[in-house]
């Protein structure tokens, strides 16, 4: 062989040490001991969150009423407290009231400056600080990969699932930066790179740190299994077990216990909300009496007239809202969602939503408190009234408990009179309520509530206590209000009444059809007679005569002659028995029995009204 010729000289390899054998299986039986571990805590994290999901599905609902009626207390509570709060400001004179209206409010807890998304954002940078982002972290994942891929398992299903439940674990460790998950997963598929020329001490070193890994990773898992051992869901799993052995229902049982729970807060608000009416009306007495009090006039000749204190801690309470709210005719988007929302809950079975809008909306409308709607107990009582044909429908302290959210309970100062009851959220809902009125099937569910809303009164021909309903028995010459019975029209208290009128009810009392009304002219003065709609129906001339004589001539002193007046419908006159028509103008007529005009029959009926009035 001469001295440039090469060759390959194969060397025998010495066989590994002991100790690396040694070391090497104690690596595969810790490896065996982490994969029996890890599928272990994943059976039984599986199975607890199973068990959350199945209770929360149980238990969501009777904790979402919980919630509402924990809502709705906590809201009583707090204006209650503002109620009692201004009472005491309004006892302790100017200066204290002063300084309890103008306290200002607590700070909030994050810097000025400060908002959502630069928390976020700091968030984030702390996180990617704390990422592992090196060399060896991006290699591993790879090496991963290429290894655990679901495409390399070709057609095998089986196979192609593990691989893709193994790489959703490495890419959700390497997410949240987990070296740890990454090199313990490569241990168990085998994924770790080993030097082929290492020396022995040094291959024993490096499976000492591999075993040392696997090792934290077990001790990781045990302290995992021993947390889910003691977690809340393992003890709810251990009781339900007991209770099931026992003949018992967990989730039933909790379900009820919370709804009694729920059912105690409804009534706890119910309760607070009957004395909210009464403390307003009393701290409306108190602000009257106070705010006159200091507006006094002089008591010594030559002193100076006080004048009105600007000063009031009532209106300028920020739960407190002044007066009726003014809304334009169209209200917007919000107005017709509100609309449609409406016609969809009135068309239904139980249509308790959309009635709880409507008494809010007829709330809004008055210019003072309606003894129905101004007293919570009295709301109760109408309330059970209303349900009672509306399979499902819930009391009133459910209902307020989860009412829409553009119902609420608030205070509303009008005309110097504070009051606790139920009102709309904005503005634009009542434009919305108020379109919704030309639908058939809200209107025929407002119908029913203003029938509700009236006062109780005893109809003997019905025989029993309805609901009456408020009537304009006359208006023009003069003004007669009356209630009559909704089941038979019977009028069953007839009566004058001095003061302003609630027109905005009246219009729409007749928007939806709950009265009628019938003009009739007597020599260019025009009378307006509201009725039932059912006696509209039936009315004939003789029977718009009667209304007639009774409501205009008989209260003044008046009387004529049995066939002294007629009813001509445009040019004709009506027969006595004949139905009033629909559309022609109507109108008295004086016949010659009657000895005067019509023109002189007006004179004499408006010179007894104006005695009347002056008498009075």
């Amino acid at each position: 062989m001469t001295p440039r010729s090469r060759a390959i000289v194969l060397r025998t390899r010495a066989p590994p040490s002991p100790a690396l054998l040694a070391a090497e299986l104690r690596l595969a039986q810790l490896v065996r001991e982490v994969d029996d571990l890890d599928d272990e805590v994943a059976t039984v994290a599986r199975e607890l969150s199973e068990l959350e999901a199945r209770y929360r599905e149980a238990t969501a609902a009777a904790f979402a009423e919980l919630d509402a009626a924990d809502r709705l207390v906590r809201k009583v509570r707090r204006l209650a407290s503002e109620v009692e709060a201004l009472e005491a400001a309004l006892a302790g004179g100017p200066r204290l009231r002063r300084r309890e209206v103008r306290r200002a409010p607590p700070p909030s807890a994050r810097s000025a400056g400060e908002t959502p998304r630069d928390t976020a954002e700091a968030g984030a940078l702390q996180e990617g600080f704390l990422r592992p982002v090196g060399l060896e972290f991006k290699a591993l994942y790879r090496r991963l990969a290429r290894r655990l891929h679901p495409d390399l398992a070709g057609g095998d299903e089986k196979e192609r699932a593990r691989r893709s439940d193994l790489m959703a674990r490495v890419n959700a460790a390497y997410a949240r930066g987990d070296l740890a998950a990454l090199e313990l997963l490569a241990e168990r598929v085998g994924a770790v790179e080993v030097g082929s020329e290492e020396s022995d001490a040094e291959s024993r070193s490096q499976l000492a740190r591999r075993i040392g890994k696997v090792e934290a990773a077990r001790a990781r898992l045990e302290a995992q299994k021993l947390k889910l051992a003691s977690s809340q869901a393992a003890r709810l799993r251990e009781e339900a077990t007991r209770r099931a052995t026992a003949g018992g229902d967990l989730f039933g049982e909790i379900c009820a216990t919370t709804r009694e729970h729920a059912e105690a807060l409804r009534a706890e608000a119910l309760f607070r909300l009957g004395e909210l009416s009464e403390a307003a009306r009393v701290l409306s007495r108190s602000r009257e009496r106070t705010l006159a009090e200091e507006a006094a006039p002089p008591r010594r000749r030559g002193d100076r007239p006080r004048r009105r204190p600007r000063f009031d801690p009532v209106a300028l309470c920020p739960l407190v809202r002044a007066g009726r709210r003014r809304s334009s005719p169209s209200g917007g988007g919000r107005s017709r969602a509100l609309a449609r929302w409406l016609e969809d809950q009135a068309s239904r079975d139980a249509p308790w939503p959309a009635a709880l809008t409507l008494l809010a909306f007829l709330n809004e409308e008055v210019n003072r408190p309606l003894p129905s709607l101004a007293s919570f107990p009295v709301l109760a009582e109408r309330w059970d009234a209303l349900r009672g044909a509306w399979p499902g429908a819930p009391g009133l302290g459910r209902a307020l408990a989860e009412a829409p959210r553009h119902v609420e309970v608030g205070l509303r100062l009008m005309k110097d009179e504070l009051w606790a009851g139920l009102e709309l959220e904005g503005a634009s809902e009542g434009a919305g309520v108020r379109a919704a009125l030309a639908d058939e099937a809200v209107a025929n569910l407002t119908r029913r509530i203003m029938a509700a809303l009236g006062p109780r009164e005893k109809c003997e021909r019905c025989g029993g206590d309805v609901y009456a309903v408020h009537l304009v028995r006359l208006s023009g010459l003069d003004e007669i209000h009356g209630l009559a019975c909704p089941g038979c029209a019977r009028v069953l208290r007839s009566f004058w009444r001095f003061g302003e009128r609630e027109r905005r009810l009246e219009k729409i009392a007749l928007g939806v059809g709950l009265v009628a009304e019938e003009r009739l002219r007597l020599s260019g003065a025009t009378l307006v007679f509201q009725m039932l709609p059912t006696e509209r129906i039936r009315l004939t001339a003789r029977a718009l005569l009667r209304r007639f004589r009774e409501l205009c001539l008989e209260p003044n002193g008046l009387e004529l002659p049995r066939d002294a007046l007629a009813v001509r419908a445009g040019r004709a006159l009506l027969p006595a028995g004949a139905r009033v028509p629909e559309g022609p103008k109507l109108e008295v007529v004086t016949l010659p029995k009657a000895g005067e005009t019509e023109a002189g029959l007006l004179a004499r009926v408006r010179a007894r009204v104006r005695a009347r009035f002056s008498a009075a």
